[in-house]
Formats: structure tokens, C-alpha cells, sequence
């Protein structure tokens, strides 16, 4: 098995939610950096989570809305909003260990932040620049909202270069080469559109110059979050087939969020499903989609629009909000038709099933799930 590119261990990610602070706990505590303690307000909403992505391979992550997908993602990549932080965990990138610490030191309190010795300041400083090289360099992202992604006063072309600039010694009319050429590669007019500004372009042009924005850099990773959102059937489906020709061609790891499971059918070599803040099953595509071992990802496929299929079976209940998970059973009982007492009164831990599989479910040794 080769090394991973992109490896995440034990990842926690606390959002500031007051009401699920108040049902939680009456007292704060001090935050300590990537420990268990949080500020009073904020909570865990992912919870351990752990993954790895090897060269070359499409590695989806699915599940409903709310299920924690994005914020794992972006949490890993240092990429999170002021509500949300990460609270402790392991990132690395081509076998180097680098934390996305930015975020967690731009929001720690004064008090605790006075009693950082200088040197480790200064560790924690240079690492998070290695990490803005890192993402400069060798790290495509594609945000969910296409248009809203962009600086609206500046044009795309400009704004497609900035990471080169930054990262590199190239010269601009390199850089302008670079860019156009990616413009061209994702089909579009690329001298008209390097001059465009955002509100310029439609959505689907906008998430094209999203990709020539990530592929101009060479990238060895390719982030791709809900790239689809918002976009015609017709052109989600062309900006799906760049995509994977894209991938496909410079032969770089891509992690893939969708809670469209037909997106992960035509895409992607293994997938994670995600539920209430963690990772419940993970394995090879094919297997997981035939064969699956947990109930939640039984209800999907279910869900899932198929020929030979008049009626769809939809999960009943609805998704729990990410923040009011019970930390202390599995958070799939209250919606599961296997639940058994063991269920809600114990927290099934991911486990490896065989060689390529891994399940957090108690019953997984005696259901017998449908596929597809």
C-alpha cells in the first residue's frame, strides 16, 4: 500500500452554538490547543474522524445535509469560518505533519494566549506557513458556491494567478500563460474570460474558472465540495465529466463531497459515509454500494432513483442537527430500524469489518443489508 497524500487522524472540529452549549453544560472551561476541552458556547460536532487519501484516487465523502461533510474537509485544510474551530487532530500531507493551526489561534481568548511562550509561538507561526505553502502549491480547491468564491472587484484571471504569484518565482506573463492555457483546458474563451469579472459569468462558467483556478497550480490534491450545487442536470453533468477527465489526465487524489450517491457511482474509487458528525462506513465503491454494512448507508441507497424502481424509500426522521447529537449512542437509533437497547445507551466505534472495510454499527456481523 503506497503512502497516503492526504491523511487526517482523530479530527475534532467545535462550532460556537449556544443553545447546544446551554443543554450541554453550565460551566466553560479553558480551551487547550487540540485537546478535549472547549470555551463555554462552542461544541463538538465532528467527532474523530479519521481518513486517509492515496495517489491518484477519487475518495468520496456523502452523506445527507448536515451530516458533517464540509466542515470535516475544511476543518482539515485550516479553511474553517470564525464560528468554527478545530479542537484537536492530525493532518498530513504527503507524510509531512502539519496542523492547520491559524484558525485556532486567531480565536483563542487573550488570557490563554499570554501564556504562550515566545517559542512556541513562533512554532506554531512557522507551521501554519508551511501549511499556506502547502495549500498554495500543491492543493486545488473547489468551493460549493462558484460565484460566490470569487473577489467581485477583481478580474479572473488576475485572481486565478494570485496563488502562483505568492508561492512561486514565476513572472507574470508566466503566470498569464499558466492561467489562460487552464482556461482553455476547462473550454473556456480563455482570453474573454481572464479579463471577466464574477458577475460576469453564469454559474456553471464561474465553477470553470473554479477548476482552471485549482489546476493552474499543478496540484497533487483536488478538493472538490458539492462542485454541483445550484447548476442545470446538463451542465452539472459536463462540469462532473471535466472533472473527472481532469483528475483522470493529471493523474492527481481527489477528495469528492456529495451527498448525491450517482455522483459517487460515476466518480470515485472508495467513499465515506458520514453521519452525525462522523464517519460510519468506509470501503471500496463497488463493495460498499452492492454490500453495504450499515444501516444508514442501506437507507441511501434506498433513496437512490434506479431502473427497474417505481418507488423510492426514503430515511424516515430527519437529520439531527449536527451540534445536538447524543455523544453517548449511536446517532443513527432514533431513525434505525435495527436499533436495539445497546444502540442508545453505547456509541458504536469504526471498526475494521475486513481488509478494505470499516463499520461503526453493532449489528453489522448479523444484518443482511440491500444494495444495489
Amino acid at each position: 500500500m503506497p503512502q497516503p497524500i492526504f491523511e487526517v487522524e482523530n479530527l475534532g472540529v467545535a462550532v460556537n452554538d449556544l443553545d447546544a452549549a446551554r443543554e450541554r453544560t453550565t460551566e466553560g472551561v479553558m480551551v487547550e490547543p487540540y485537546g478535549p476541552a472547549l470555551p463555554y458556547g462552542w461544541v463538538d460536532a465532528i467527532v474523530d474522524v479519521s481518513f486517509a487519501v492515496y495517489p491518484g484516487e477519487v475518495f468520496a465523502i456523502a452523506g445527507e445535509s448536515g451530516s458533517g461533510k464540509t466542515l470535516s474537509v475544511m476543518g482539515s485544510l485550516g479553511l474553517l469560518g470564525p464560528g468554527a474551530k478545530v479542537s484537536r487532530g492530525t493532518v498530513r500531507f504527503a507524510g509531512q505533519q502539519i496542523r492547520p493551526t491559524r484558525n485556532l489561534e486567531r480565536q483563542r481568548n487573550r488570557r490563554f494566549r499570554r501564556k504562550v511562550r515566545k517559542r512556541e509561538r513562533f512554532l506554531e507561526e512557522l507551521l501554519d506557513d508551511d501549511w499556506r505553502h502547502i495549500m498554495g502549491t500543491e492543493i486545488g480547491v473547489l468551493f460549493q458556491n462558484a460565484l460566490g468564491g470569487w473577489n467581485p472587484v477583481s478580474i479572473i484571471g488576475e485572481q486565478a494567478g494570485e496563488a502562483l504569484d505568492e508561492h512561486t518565482g514565476l513572472s507574470l506573463r508566466e503566470i498569464q500563460d499558466r492561467v489562460l492555457d487552464a482556461l482553455g483546458e476547462v473550454q473556456l474563451p480563455k482570453e474573454s474570460k481572464y479579463i471577466s469579472f464574477p458577475d460576469e459569468l453564469s454559474r456553471g462558467q464561474a465553477q470553470r474558472a473554479m477548476l482552471a483556478a485549482a489546476l493552474v497550480k499543478g496540484p497533487r490534491l483536488l478538493v472538490a465540495d458539492e462542485p454541483l450545487t445550484g447548476l442545470d442536470a446538463g451542465v452539472a453533468a459536463a462540469i462532473l465529466s471535466l472533472i473527472r477527465d481532469m483528475q483522470r489526465k493529471r493523474q492527481m487524489a481527489m477528495i469528492f463531497i456529495t451527498h448525491d450517491l450517482a455522483q459517487v457511482a460515476s466518480l470515485a474509487t472508495r467513499v465515506a459515509i458520514m453521519y452525525g458528525g462522523r464517519i460510519v462506513e468506509v470501503g471500496p465503491v463497488d463493495e460498499v454500494f452492492h454490500q453495504p454494512q450499515h444501516p444508514y448507508t442501506e437507507g441511501l441507497l434506498g433513496a437512490l432513483p434506479r431502473p427497474g424502481v417505481d418507488r423510492l424509500t426514503p430515511i424516515a426522521g430527519d437529520v439531527p442537527k449536527i451540534t445536538s447529537v447524543p455523544e453517548h449512542q449511536c446517532a443513527l437509533a432514533p431513525r434505525c430500524p435495527y436499533a436495539v437497547a445497546q444502540c442508545t445507551s453505547s456509541l458504536p466505534e469504526l471498526g475494521t469489518v475486513d481488509g478494505s472495510r470499516s463499520v461503526a454499527c453493532f449489528r453489522t456481523a448479523e444484518l443482511q443489508l440491500r444494495g444495489v
